[in-house]
């Protein structure tokens, strides 16, 4: 389960190359998660093949995580600039809780 958050998370830091990241909101609210994601990766990273890997509870946590990492990489790339603001920001928000 880790190794699919790292993933996840590389797979996020990606989306800088992309247009989109590049518009508001978008842009805004992408390097707030990706701060908050460099800060993690590390920790993640070196926690893969210690013994915390296999706790049931920090399992389920980094599924979690996981899953929010997921739904803001979708949510970032799947924005258009006629979509609602206030849907987006919620939500980014909501995510970015969850971190």
């Amino acid at each position: 389960m880790l190794k699919v958050l790292s993933d996840a998370i590389s797979s996020f830091s990606h989306l800088s190359f992309s247009e989109r990241m590049k518009s508001e909101p978008v842009s805004k609210y992408y390097q707030k998660a990706e701060k908050m994601l460099k800060l993690l990766k590390p920790i993640i990273d070196t926690t893969v093949f210690s013994d915390l890997a296999s706790n049931k509870l920090l399992s389920k946590l980094f599924e979690e995580l996981s899953l929010a990492v997921d739904e803001l990489r979708e949510l970032s790339l799947n924005w258009h600039p006629l979509s609602s603001k206030f849907y987006f920001v919620s939500h980014i928000l909501s995510l970015l809780s969850t971190l």
